[in-house]
């Protein structure tokens, strides 16, 4: 179809509206098209996510990289999590709002691919790494005297959730491709759209629906099954510990002392109770979201709907560096240290007693020395060691 000069400025004018998902009027009758104020509430949320995600973890980054004693084997998983996170955050997350915003794709091809391919990897990486970092933890406190042994099924985690991330990611970069809606050479106006591509995936060993249903259980089954195993079992084992040592402590120390025991394994059962919690919840509703729309179990795919999945999952890799760090004691002395060192002061967080930069290297240090000890030796440094480094 050949359009005259006027015909091209009307076209490009329509496809410019229509372009728009959050608009208050359909310009063509049969477009997809929803209310402007769930665009700005959409937009205002993963602004909030990038920002606020992007800056926690990459401080995170910031402190294990500048400081050689956060450099452990434990905080090791930390970094690999932020890391993943913080593409997440800025990679992720901007990617899927302009899908969600606008219809068309501009980038080409190979774009249109990667984009696809890299979101999924970043999820996948962000998911298996806070599985790895309760598995890891499961091994240090159940296992305590395999020192060595923790060191190689570290590395075995480390490379098992790059490898498997990227063949998870693989078959998205294979289906993603661009769909011509529209194409006039004589007004130089080109509509595509980028999409998954069922004729390519009825081409591949593996199905669609089979895809969506692996991707369920090993993003989302398989770390929720890991870190509620994990976590209960470390949770089990700091209460045993406290209960066979509780008359040796109720001898050797007032009840003040007691108390702050008990108290401190309130505290770590409650932070384990909140990854676990924070991790059902937010990763839930999108992999529901898609399980129903590849089933064909919904009449069509819903892009309000899909955004705001779409946004609670991406509240885990904002609040992520919240849990695994923010709530370590070691990670806040940094923390402290380094906000001071750029003229920053937060009198709200700073007011328990900080301990000075040279008596934090050396309660890093003792966390380190105390991890290699063949046994924990009291109810009181158990409860304190699986509160910094269960997580």
């Amino acid at each position: 179809m050949s359009l005259n000069n006027s015909s091209c400025e009307t076209f490009r004018d329509a496809f410019t509206k229509i372009n728009l998902y959050f608009r208050d009027d359909a310009v063509l009758n049969g477009t997809e098209y929803s209310s402007s104020e769930w665009g700005y509430a959409i937009t205002t949320a993963y602004v909030f996510i990038i920002f606020f995600g992007a800056f926690g973890n990459a401080l995170t980054i910031t402190v294990v990289i500048l400081n050689p004693a956060m450099r452990t084997t434990r905080n090791f998983f930390i970094l690999n999590l932020a890391l993943s996170d913080f593409f997440v955050c800025t990679v992720t997350a901007p990617m899927t709002l302009y899908t969600v915003r606008y219809i068309f794709w501009p980038f080409g091809t190979v774009l249109c691919k990667v984009a696809g391919s890299l979101q999924a990897f970043n999820v996948f990486l962000s998911t298996f790494s806070i599985a790895a970092i309760a598995l890891d933890r499961y091994v240090l406190v159940i296992f305590p005297t395999k020192r060595a042994e923790q060191r190689t099924l570290s590395l075995i985690f480390f490379i098992v959730i790059w490898v498997v991330s990227l063949i998870l990611a693989l078959p998205l970069l294979i289906a993603s491709d661009l769909n011509i809606l529209f194409h006039d050479q004589n007004c130089g106006i080109t509509i595509q759209i980028c999409q998954e591509q069922n004729e390519i995936w009825q081409g591949m060993v593996l199905s669609k629906q089979a895809y969506t249903l692996s991707v369920l259980i090993t993003q989302y089954a398989f770390p929720l099954f890991s870190i509620v195993f994990a976590y209960s079992s470390i949770a089990h084992r700091m209460k045993m510990r406290l209960v066979n040592r509780g008359p040796s402590i109720m001898n050797s120390t007032n009840r003040q002392r007691r108390q702050s025991v008990v108290e401190r394994q309130r505290r770590t059962h409650l932070l384990l109770l909140s990854v676990v919690v924070l991790f059902a919840v937010a990763w839930f509703p999108l992999n529901v979201f898609h399980v129903f729309n590849t089933f064909d179990w919904v009449d069509s795919f819903s892009v309000p709907v899909f955004a705001s999945c779409h946004v609670v999952a991406m509240c885990s890799a904002c609040l992520n560096p919240l849990i695994y760090a923010f709530f370590n004691q070691n990670f806040r002395t940094e923390f402290f240290i380094l906000f001071e060192k750029i003229g920053l002061k937060f009198n709200w967080l700073t007011k328990k007693k900080k301990k000075s930069p040279r008596n934090h290297d050396n309660s890093v240090r003792r966390n380190d020395l105390t991890e290699q000890i063949p046994v924990l030796n009291t109810a009181v440094t158990a409860t304190g060691n699986t509160e910094i480094h269960a997580i």
